[in-house]
């Protein structure tokens, strides 16, 4: 079964079952590993023995004879400000995307990570897949990024960061590269790259003599941060955009 099945019109999300239990709150995954193993789950009247079976929505599930109500998933775009830490918990953080989200919303992760002086899209779920797909490199999804540099451009920059630079023990470049707008002392370049190391642009820039002054991500995949004020969200059209996804991740 795969990650999304399609019918005209729905989308159906998949949550492996092992998962489903611990978010549910009936027992620990660990726990749920042992009780699907011993035959003790069954999904839609039937008993199922892999933890990893994927349960989908609008099943029912019971462990033990007990029914279960798994975690409503939940799916957002968040627009990151600067100086705010892509964190859920840290004593020492100042400000953190907790500090913007009703706690009604109930547990949500950041997908990949932006540093605390970088600004822009960040996409915020409690569906572990979702996590998966768009973060792992071999899946290749598009994250975009208007990135403003101290200087003024010389006539190779777009090439030079298409064929990347080897900074430590990682290989940095982006997948497009276009100069957007030349100031007196500073131009903006708009750059799509398909990985995401630590500092990925930060870094590569850096490593080509040039000073980020500001780093603002607008697209990863097919969500776009559109007009969303610094420091809102909005809920992810699961149809239109979930379905682009289901659609261009089949590896």
């Amino acid at each position: 079964m795969g990650f999304f099945t399609l019918l005209p019109y729905v989308i159906i999300m998949a949550m492996r079952l092992n998962l489903y239990i611990s978010t549910s709150g009936y027992c620990s995954r660990r726990k749920a590993d042992l009780l699907i193993k011993e035959g003790k789950v069954k999904v839609d009247n039937k008993v199922v023995t892999e933890p990893w079976f994927n349960v989908e929505d609008g099943s029912s599930v019971r462990a033990e004879g007990k029914p279960l109500k798994g975690e409503d998933r939940v799916y957002l775009v968040f627009n990151k400000p600067k100086g705010v830490t892509t964190t859920l918990s840290d004593k020492f953080a100042e400000k953190k995307i907790t500090d913007f989200l009703p706690k009604s919303l109930g547990r949500v992760y950041p997908v990949g990570r932006l540093d605390k002086l970088s600004r822009g899209l960040l996409i915020l779920t409690n569906d572990g897949d979702l996590c998966y797909r768009l973060s792992h490199p071999k899946f290749e999804i598009e994250k975009e990024y208007v990135v403003l540099v101290k200087g003024r451009p010389n006539g190779s920059i777009d090439r030079e960061l298409k064929n990347g630079v080897q900074c430590g023990e990682d290989f940095l470049k982006v997948k497009s590269a276009h100069i957007e707008k030349i100031d007196q002392d500073k131009f903006s370049v708009r750059t799509v790259i398909c990985e995401g190391k630590k500092r990925h642009l930060r870094r590569l820039f850096e490593s080509l003599g040039l000073k980020v002054l500001d780093l603002r991500r607008i697209r990863v995949g097919p969500f776009n941060l559109g007009d969303l004020k610094e420091g809102s969200f909005r809920i992810i059209d699961k149809q239109a955009e979930l379905g682009w996804l289901a659609k261009n991740n089949k590896k």
